[in-house]
C-alpha cells in the first residue's frame, strides 16, 4: 500500500468515528443510552451497521466514548470565561456558593443528557470507566478545598479535606438529582424555581462551612 493512501484511511476513519460520536451525543439527548442500538447509531450517523461494529465491538464499548464526551465537555466549560467566578471586592463566602452552584446548575442542564449517562454508568459499568472518573472526582475535591482556603477566616469545620469532600457531595448528588431526575425521587417533591433551589442549596452549603464546630464523639 502506498503512503499516499494511508493518511486518507485514516482520515476516514477519524471522520466516521467522529460522526459515530456526534450521533450518539445527539441520540442521548433523546432516550437513555440502554434505549439505544447498534442500529439506532447507525441510522443516526448514516453509516452501516457494520461499519459501527468495525470501530465498536458492541454496545458496551460505547460507554467510554459517554466518559469521553462528558470529560471533554467538563474541561471546556471550566475553561469558559462565563464559568469563573465575577466576585466584588469583599464578597464573601457565601456570595461565592451562590456563584458556584448556580454554574454548576447551568453546566448540569445543559449537559443533562451527557451527565445523566455518566452518572449511572460510573456505577454499573465501573469497569469501563477506568481511574479517569476518580482523578475527576478528587479533581473536584481540590477545587472545593482551594475555595475553602481561599474564604478559611469564614470557615468553622476544623478538617478542611472532609468539607472539601462534603461540599463536592453534595454538588454530586443532590444537585444532580434535582437536575437528572426533577420527576423522580425526593427532587418530585419540590416545588420551587431553579434559582430558589440553587440559592438554597448554596445557603445549605454555607450553613455547614459555618456553623460552629462541635466536637463529634466516635
Amino acid at each position: 500500500m502506498s503512503q499516499g493512501v494511508r493518511p486518507a484511511q485514516q482520515s476516514r476513519s477519524r471522520q466516521t468515528r467522529a460522526k459515530l460520536v456526534a450521533a450518539l451525543e445527539e441520540l442521548l439527548r433523546q432516550r437513555s443510552f440502554e434505549d439505544i442500538s447498534i442500529a439506532d447509531l447507525a441510522a443516526e450517523a448514516g453509516l452501516s451497521v457494520g461499519t459501527v461494529y468495525r470501530r465498536f465491538d458492541n454496545r458496551d464499548a460505547l460507554i467510554p466514548v459517554i466518559f469521553e464526551l462528558y470529560a471533554e465537555r467538563v474541561a471546556h466549560y471550566a475553561a469558559a470565561p462565563s464559568a469563573r467566578l465575577t466576585l466584588e471586592e469583599g464578597a464573601g463566602l457565601r456570595t461565592a456558593l451562590r456563584q458556584m452552584v448556580s454554574l454548576a446548575w447551568r453546566f448540569l442542564t445543559a449537559e443533562a443528557h451527557l451527565v445523566r449517562a455518566a452518572h449511572l454508568y460510573a456505577r454499573l459499568r465501573p469497569d469501563l470507566v477506568g481511574e479517569e472518573w476518580e482523578a475527576f472526582l478528587e479533581a473536584s475535591v481540590a477545587q472545593s478545598e482551594a475555595l475553602i482556603e481561599h474564604f478559611s477566616a469564614e470557615v468553622s469545620v476544623p478538617n478542611r479535606r472532609h468539607a472539601a469532600e462534603i461540599l463536592t457531595y453534595l454538588f454530586n448528588t443532590s444537585l444532580i438529582e434535582r437536575a437528572l431526575y426533577p420527576q423522580d425521587g425526593p427532587a418530585f417533591a419540590l416545588t420551587m424555581s431553579d434559582a430558589v433551589f440553587t440559592a438554597a442549596m448554596a445557603d445549605a452549603i454555607y450553613g455547614y462551612l459555618t456553623a460552629p464546630d462541635v466536637p463529634v464523639r466516635p
